[in-house]
């Protein structure tokens, strides 16, 4: 799952959200000398990642990424499903995509200190680009695109690889809606039982 995705399923603490954000920034930074709630929440952002690229559903999506894309089907699919989720937010989220996002910058903002290195980079772009609200159209999807592949030499392939979405759009959001209650449901049952250690922990 990519950024949106991993910031709803997060428990609410604003700084255990902010560590399942963290989770996709972690080059070059001590995970051990982060806050540890934001350390408790990269912990949860590792297993909502396992969880789901081990999943047959999230396989069967990640089949459906054709040549020369077949190599980056993990990236596309994870960037793909924040795309259904904005979308969907209605039914899948927490008040207006917008209300959500918009406190999600706010936090960040404030705890900006406490954040990863290359997060804290990023969050003006972020920001000012409104990266999280450009999720729910195909040309934000499209322009996230294009902004990874310039990032990466390794991935060129990024910028043109948003007609993987349209031309597999129904199929892909078939998959989201059958995937995103289970990852929903594994990831509240994780958090339960971190909690439950917690009231049991002296």
């Amino acid at each position: 799952m990519n950024y949106l995705a991993h910031l709803l399923l997060s428990e609410p603490d604003p700084l255990a959200r902010l560590g399942n954000l963290a989770g996709d920034f972690l080059k070059g930074a001590d995970v051990r000398s982060l806050h540890p709630t934001i350390q408790r929440g990269i912990a949860l952002h590792r297993q909502i990642d396992t969880y789901t690229d081990r999943h047959p559903i999230v396989r069967q999506s990640k089949a459906r990424v054709e040549p020369p894309y077949c190599r980056l089907a993990g990236v596309l699919v994870d960037v793909f499903y924040d795309h259904f989720l904005a979308v969907h937010w209605q039914t899948y989220g927490v008040g207006t995509l917008e209300a959500f996002v918009q406190g999600v910058y706010a936090d960040l903002q404030h705890y900006q200190a406490l954040l990863p290195p290359s997060l804290q980079r990023a969050l003006p772009f972020m920001v000012t680009g409104d990266w999280l609200t450009a999720y729910r159209q195909v040309s934000g999807i499209a322009m996230i695109l294009e902004r990874m592949a310039r990032r990466s030499r390794r991935s060129p392939l990024l910028a043109s690889s948003i007609c993987v979405l349209q031309h597999h759009y129904d199929a892909l959001a078939q998959d989201f809606h059958q995937f995103f209650p289970l990852l929903t449901h594994d990831v509240q049952q994780k958090i339960a039982s971190l909690n439950a250690c917690d009231q049991i922990l002296p």
